[in-house]
């Protein structure tokens, strides 16, 4: 049996359905007696350019151990599956079973969009610093002085 890795691109607006995919494709792995090393449901990310007028897809990836026969089988539903916009299928020298480098970079964008999702936060929410509480009361105390000279109204 040899090692692949399987890469395939779901349409935005199918995205649900990832999983799904997935999980049917490492059961016909399985099934003829392969080995699923890696299943990642990456998520939705940006496109390097568009398909079908879309600029985002759902990443999804399989690295595997299976026979020829289960490769045709994967290969032949991605030409009669609508959701899957792009399809690889790659032959490997060895499994690979540890995350991938998009995964890492898709939680680590998750993670600095979260830090900044918090400063965003935070900065919003921030009480007055005591400069500019000085500030504002120099401001109402300056305002608030009487007027010189014209204490009392003139009476007729």
């Amino acid at each position: 049996m040899k090692h692949y890795e399987i890469v395939f691109l779901v349409h935005p607006d199918q995205s649900d359905q990832t999983q799904s995919v997935l999980n049917k494709f490492s059961s016909i792995v399985t099934e003829s007696g392969g080995k699923v090393h890696r299943l990642e449901n990456i998520g939705r990310r940006k496109l390097a350019y568009p398909i079908h007028d879309q600029f985002k897809a759902s990443y999804a990836l399989l690295n595997v151990e299976c026979k020829k026969e289960a490769i045709s089988e994967i290969q032949s539903s991605f030409k009669f599956n609508d959701s899957i916009i792009r399809s690889l299928v790659l032959s490997k020298n060895k499994a690979e079973a540890d995350l991938s480098a998009l995964s890492k970079q898709t939680e680590e964008d998750e993670i600095e969009y979260s830090k900044e999702n918090n400063k965003t936060r935070e900065s919003e929410s921030k009480p007055l610093s005591a400069a500019t509480k000085e500030e504002e009361t120099s401001v109402k105390e300056s305002t608030e002085e009487p007027v010189k000279g014209k204490s009392e109204l003139p009476t007729e």
